[in-house]
């Protein structure tokens, strides 16, 4: 295994807070279209994404049909 550099030692080292903050990015949790700013989700703007991939794919749209009961499983 090869030993860094005192040069590449300091490299590393002065990107270390450029690195944390990067990394801050990436973690924050991101938006979508299909959410609110507040973080919830907007099904409005989901349904309709969906319905255009459908037409795009060709597929029929089809009738709603509403879910009824009280007691669902996964």
């Amino acid at each position: 295994m090869a030993r860094l550099s005192e040069e590449e030692k300091r490299d590393l080292l002065s990107a270390g807070p450029s690195l944390a903050a990067d990394l801050a990015k990436i973690k924050k949790p991101a938006g979508t279209a299909f959410h609110k700013p507040d973080g919830t989700v907007d099904y409005a703007a989901l349904t309709s994404f969906l319905n255009q991939v459908n037409a795009l794919l060709g597929h029929p749209r089809k009738a709603f049909r509403r879910i009824e009961g009280d007691r669902f499983l996964l």
